[in-house]
């Protein structure tokens, strides 16, 4: 699996993106928008999307509601989305405060979908 090519992809799909981290088993990769001050070293993205993988297995666990499409934070300087790349993957996606994170959340799934990744 191209991660490289995901993040980019991702990131082209919505200029209110400005970081785009993506594992997949043991693989990552990620990407953030020219132009825009980091707010998180490399090494706290990589903590980041570990964090996000466990809270994920949690919410998979809850099978009465449904399989998980995403998830979504808002904290004061980014919003944060959340989104499964196929069942050994994650997706985590910080977003301008201002922007429509939902559809941004639904891009992502649909691009997931497009990939056929499961």
């Amino acid at each position: 699996m191209n991660l490289e090519k995901i993040c980019d992809e991702i990131m082209d799909s919505d200029n209110d993106i400005t970081l785009v981290a993506v594992s997949y088993r043991t693989e990552f990769h990620f990407k953030e928008r020219e132009g825009i001050k980091s707010l998180q070293t490399r090494e706290e993205i990589e903590k980041s999307l570990a964090d996000a993988s466990l809270r994920w297995v949690t919410r998979r666990s809850h099978r009465t509601l449904g399989e998980p499409l995403y998830a979504m934070a808002k904290y004061e300087k980014a919003k944060r989305i959340t989104a499964s790349l196929g069942r050994y993957g994650i997706i985590l996606c910080s977003v301008l405060p201002n922007s429509d994170a939902e559809q941004i959340a639904n891009k992502l799934i649909n691009l997931v979908k497009k990939h056929h990744i499961s």
